[in-house]
């Protein structure tokens, strides 16, 4: 509801004129709205209650030394708080995707959990402020050459540009790229009474600064057939027909026509299968129809899939793998994104704007940073996590990705949905126990967002923050394998046990603390050590003469970036 000015003070009125003359003046152009509307309760708690995290154990996956990826379950705005908490001035990731609410006006975005449709005449102002008090949040938390890519249609296209070019600078945007999503045969174009049907969407391109880069797109060279099976065997089995696995393809080995034409090269009769027909055309069959043809010349062998997707053999000597993974980008019109069996990828049937896989490996391909961390805090199916989870399987490198999702206000999508298609890539089993995929081992850290009441009292509510911070510091560090705790420390150590992280909260009793220092004494490794301290300041020479031994403040800095968040509440 719009605020009633008729209850304001004099003093609020006058407040309330003040900053809106001094918004007019500092902003000569750019995107005005109604922000009387009534603030989300999601926001107001966070002025009274701290939120953090509990880690949920029985959803959390490790497979001993791959990569840590983080799962938040709570509102999103909850999440990205305690994202920024912990940061410490520090990025928390490197890019960010996003596919938010598009704003139909047919109940798909909820404002204080009442859904919005056309007739509520703030619909385009609850929406705004929705975005702009996260956007706002990630940008802080992105790197310095960071990027973002968010996910859009008509109906918030143009508010949403005007938006970032304010959040992030008009100068810092890099495209909007346009995405066929849909057909539209002739047939149904004669029976839509002459309307322009929509075939795209968008998504929005930002960089935080001018020190982001575009990654330039080289072809992969593969040097044998065995390592082209990686490549062709995961394609084809996740991206291309997930309704027919490779194990079902009727398997004729290439080695005849490797013979024929003397090409001088080892391979395996189960690494690529097709039916010979004659020297100079192949097909490869699925129950004995047809699916894909080949051109096969005496140096070069040019496969193309049913998705379009080119596999080229050349001169028997080098393998070059022309995916939508690797081949060079098109412009900003992008018309190879298909949503056939989009339903089927990730093992979970969800139909509420699900992203193609190929759309989202084509996006993060333009990340030019190795191992990044990619954040989505409207994680939805989860479709971000398995197209990170695809590209290091395929390249080697070792991306993480950090999902926020809503839950209860959300049709219990995070527990029911995202986690699911999560546990179901990184397993390869399916909820129903049927086999998806190899699977792609990977640790999988589940929390959701809790809180705790802010205090009056400062030192007491520091004090309280220590007995619930460790989580916010496993995830700083990335470091979560719990080894010891009692009532005042706590002890882990990274998946390849080289780094240890010790937290001590009970910093006035000599007697634990001598405990606590031998136990840090005694580990071996790099080892980093927080203290409590209602100053941001600690005493390095506790630790003095131990090697490789950090000492870090707690939890001033995560207190002290709370009341930030606080006081932009208060603000407005």
């Amino acid at each position: 509801m719009a605020k009633d000015y008729s209850k304001f003070s004099h003093e609020e009125l006058v407040k309330f004129i003040e900053e809106l003359q001094s918004q007019l003046k500092s902003e000569k152009y750019g995107l005005y709205w109604d922000r009387s509307i009534e603030t989300e309760e999601c926001i107001t708690k966070c002025a009274v209650y701290m939120p953090l995290l509990e880690r949920i154990d029985e959803k959390t996956l490790f497979f001993d030394k791959s990569d840590n990826n983080i799962l938040l379950e709570g509102d999103n705005y909850h999440s990205l708080a305690t994202l920024k908490m912990l940061s410490n001035g520090k990025p928390i990731c490197d890019a960010i995707y996003i596919d938010p609410p598009y704003n139909t006006g047919n109940e798909d975005f909820a404002y204080n959990d009442n859904y919005v449709d056309n007739d509520d005449g703030y619909r385009h102002s609850k929406w705004l402020s929705f975005m702009e008090s996260r956007l706002k949040i990630a940008r802080e938390i992105l790197a310095e050459d960071g990027c973002i890519f968010i996910s859009i249609d008509d109906h918030e296209m143009a508010n949403l540009k005007l938006l970032c070019d304010q959040i992030f600078g008009a100068k810092n945007f890099i495209n909007c790229i346009a995405i066929k999503m849909s057909e539209m045969s002739g047939v149904k174009m004669a029976h839509i009474n002459l309307r322009l049907p929509k075939l795209k969407e968008y998504c929005l391109v930002y960089s935080k600064s001018n020190l982001f880069e575009i990654k330039p797109i080289v072809k992969n060279r593969i040097e044998n057939l065995e390592e082209f099976s990686k490549y062709a065997k995961y394609y084809s089995k996740i991206i291309e027909d997930r309704s027919l696995p490779i194990e079902q393809w009727n398997i004729i080995p290439l080695t005849e026509y490797i013979s024929k034409n003397n090409i001088p090269i080892k391979t395996d009769d189960e690494i690529l299968r097709f039916k010979i027909e004659n020297a100079e055309r192949m097909v490869y069959r699925t129950n004995n129809k047809s699916f894909s043809k080949i051109r096969c010349d005496k140096d070069i062998t040019k496969i193309i899939s049913p998705t379009g997707i080119e596999y080229i053999w050349w001169e028997g000597k080098q393998m070059l793998f022309l995916s939508d993974y690797t081949k060079s980008y098109e412009g900003d019109f992008w018309t190879d994104i298909s949503t056939i069996n989009l339903n089927k990828e990730g093992g979970v049937d969800y139909q509420n704007g699900k992203k193609p896989l190929k759309l989202l490996i084509k996006l993060f391909s333009m990340i030019k940073k190795e191992n990044a961390v990619i954040l989505d805090f409207f994680a939805g199916s989860g479709s971000t996590a398995e197209a990170i989870l695809m590209m290091n399987k395929i390249d080697g490198q070792h991306r993480k990705f950090i999902l926020c999702q809503c839950n209860e206000q959300h049709n219990n999508i995070c527990t029911d949905v995202t986690y699911p298609r999560l546990k179901t890539v990184i397993t390869g089993i399916r909820p129903d126990g049927t086999k998806y995929s190899d699977g792609i081992p990977a640790n999988l850290i589940y929390y959701k967002t809790d809180f705790i009441k802010d205090s009056n009292n400062t030192d007491q509510a520091k004090y309280c923050l220590v007995e619930k911070v460790d989580e916010l510091l496993c995830i700083s560090e990335d470091i979560f394998i719990q080894l010891e705790r009692n009532d005042y420390s706590s002890h882990y150590v990274s998946n390849d046990e080289s780094r240890h992280m010790f937290i001590y909260s009970d910093y006035y009793n000599e007697t634990k603390f001598k405990e606590f220092k031998q136990r840090v004494l005694s580990t071996s490794g790099t080892k980093v050590v927080y203290i409590f301290s209602s100053d941001n300041n600690v005493d390095e020479t506790l630790f003095e003469g131990i090697k490789n031994v950090e000492v870090k403040p707690i939890p001033s800095k995560i207190y002290e970036i709370y009341k930030e968040i606080v006081e932009d509440i208060k603000r407005g």
